[in-house]
């Protein structure tokens, strides 16, 4: 059986502590781009859908009331 010394220790704890360091800058930077490419396709739909709103011209309304009322 090996011992495990103080120092050793710390440095297994410092090591995980890094990699958990490591792992939740991998994580924002994952939600920062899905929230980034989120954004941009809202953007793209929302220009499209004007486009096409632009494109179509608005129905007259009727100024008939409606019959039985």
């Amino acid at each position: 059986m090996t011992l495990i010394t103080t120092h050793q220790n710390n440095l297994s704890s410092a090591e995980r502590r890094r990699q958990l360091e490591e792992s939740t800058a991998r994580a924002m930077e994952r939600y920062r781009s899905e929230f980034e490419a989120t954004r941009a396709k809202t953007s793209r739909l929302r220009a499209e859908r004007e486009a096409r709103q632009e494109e179509i011209p608005a129905k007259p309304r009727s100024r008939m009331p409606a019959k039985g009322l």
